[in-house]
């Protein structure tokens, strides 16, 4: 059997989502409607998610929006953060960021103010501006070795001094049903770059699907599941060892769905929106890794979650009955 191209199944999904509403994408969330009213109704119509972290934003942030497609979770945020905040949005789908972008300038003329912006990459990559690369390669193509080694050298002078995400810059990461469509592969990766763009103290708000099984590899293998926010979601203890084991602490649920949102073969599949915080720095090892270690002399968050997770005590468990 061959592996699933999870990022072109992914691409490809969206880039038709962006174009007529797919309904089969979109996961029941009551959003704060006031916040609704200045939003174009073609991004509301284009938005595929599963929960609403823009409620756990403050005035003044500076919030990143990890997979911020249409926009809609950014212009809520960006009329919470005010004036003095400001929301970046990161997306790799050229068709979602188009629509974004377009809807920016309307959101802004009525807000009074631009506190936004729309960046193109990929979010277990948050140093590489793929915008920029898109203008390289249109005036140094690669067709050899030697223009190979020179693409390799501009990728690593913008991770090294003029990342897209520069480390410590952000108040406030939030997600909206994008991390699962990640590939397996890359999701140690993605983590470490959350850590890494956060503040000392700033928070992960993240709205995903998780389910109460470990998903199997066939289904992991299949293209409609996968870009449809199904086979790439972590069951409920990984993912927030996910976060734990990269140096995040003090998880809390702010939002549980009681009832699965889809079962696949025996499996339930759920929303679910988790905050943590980042209240250390991490260490980072070489200039172009992004893997980080965390300071040995702490305790070590990984214990303490999986004494979180022990009988009675798992933060999910006894949430099957109500939010």
């Amino acid at each position: 059997m061959s592996q699933l191209n999870t990022e072109s199944a992914v691409r490809d999904r969206y880039s038709s989502a962006a174009a007529e509403r797919e309904p089969e994408l979109c996961c029941p969330v009551d959003y704060d409607r006031r916040y609704l009213e200045i939003i174009p109704q073609e991004v509301i119509d284009r938005d595929y998610g599963c929960g609403d972290p823009s409620k756990y934003v403050r005035p003044g942030e500076t919030v990143l929006d990890l997979g911020s497609g249409g926009g809609k979770i950014c212009f809520i945020a960006a009329q919470i953060v005010g004036a003095g905040g400001h929301v970046i949005g990161v997306d790799m789908n050229d068709d979602m960021l188009d629509l974004a972008r377009r809807s920016q300038t309307v959101v802004a003329e009525k807000l009074g103010y631009d506190n936004m912006s729309f960046r193109k990459g990929k979010i277990q990559d948050l140093a590489i501006d793929r915008d920029r690369v898109d203008e390289y390669l249109k005036s140094n193509p690669v067709s050899d070795e030697a223009s190979l080694q020179t693409l390799e050298a501009f990728l690593h002078e913008m991770r090294t001094n003029a990342p897209l995400i520069p480390s410590n810059s952000i108040d406030v990461v939030v997600s909206n049903c994008v991390l699962n469509l990640v590939d397996g592969a890359e999701k140690r990766a993605l983590f470490a770059e959350l850590f890494r763009v956060l503040k000392p103290g700033g928070r992960a708000v993240i709205s995903d699907i998780v389910s109460d099984r470990v998903v199997p590899y066939e289904m992991q293998q299949d293209a409609t599941l996968w870009s449809g926010c199904i086979s790439g979601a972590y069951e409920e203890k990984a993912f927030i060892d996910a976060f734990t084991e990269t140096g995040f602490e003090g998880a809390q649920i702010a939002a549980y769905q009681a009832e699965p949102w889809q079962t696949v073969q025996g499996i339930e599949f759920r929303s679910a929106t988790i905050m943590l915080t980042n209240t250390r720095r991490a260490k980072k090892t070489t200039p172009d890794s992004q893997s980080f270690t965390v300071d040995p002399t702490r305790a070590s968050a990984t214990t303490r979650a999986t004494n979180m997770f022990a009988a009675n005590a798992h933060p999910f468990r006894g949430r099957r009955s109500g939010n």
